[in-house]
């Protein structure tokens, strides 16, 4: 069965209300295919960033960008970018994974970093998400690596 053509858009998310809702997305997606993998540690660590302060420090003084994914209107996906060239909380609804949401943020979060004079881009990649970076052209750096229960693999990507 063909999949059908989807309305996507893709948007800086600004308002609070639109924060909390790229937040709560990162966290279904991360429940769902990430935390099963985790030790509870780890998915309170992760939970821990995501509804803590210095996120929201972040955000108020400018060094964490959130986009948002829509289709129909609906938040489909997110992805942060921080300090410029970090991509962090990346994640698509299960439904819509492999139609190409996550590369139309990658390309948001790339046309950012190099507008910033950036010349890489950097994310530590979940188990999840690996194949998703590697076919987007990012290059693992380092061996898996597990920092307060949470797993990652640290991967680059020249601009």
């Amino acid at each position: 069965m063909k999949k059908q053509k989807l309305d996507l858009t893709v948007e800086r998310i600004t308002s609070d209300e639109g924060i909390e809702a790229a937040f709560k997305l990162a966290d279904k997606v991360f429940m769902e295919f990430e935390a099963p993998v985790y030790t509870r540690r780890g998915v309170e660590s992760f939970r821990s960033f995501l509804w803590g302060e210095r996120v929201r420090e972040m955000l108020a003084e400018g060094s964490y960008i959130v986009w948002g994914c829509f289709c129909g209107g609906e938040l489909v996906g997110t992805l942060a970018i921080r300090d410029g060239d970090h991509i962090s909380l990346a994640f698509v609804s299960g439904e819509y994974h492999r139609r190409g949401i996550g590369s139309m943020l990658y390309a948001e979060a790339k046309k950012y970093a190099a507008s910033q004079g950036k010349q890489r881009i950097t994310v530590n990649a979940s188990p999840y998400g690996i194949p998703f970076y590697r076919s987007v052209g990012f290059k693992e750096t380092d061996m898996q690596l597990v920092t307060d229960g949470i797993i990652y693999t640290p991967m680059e990507a020249v601009l």
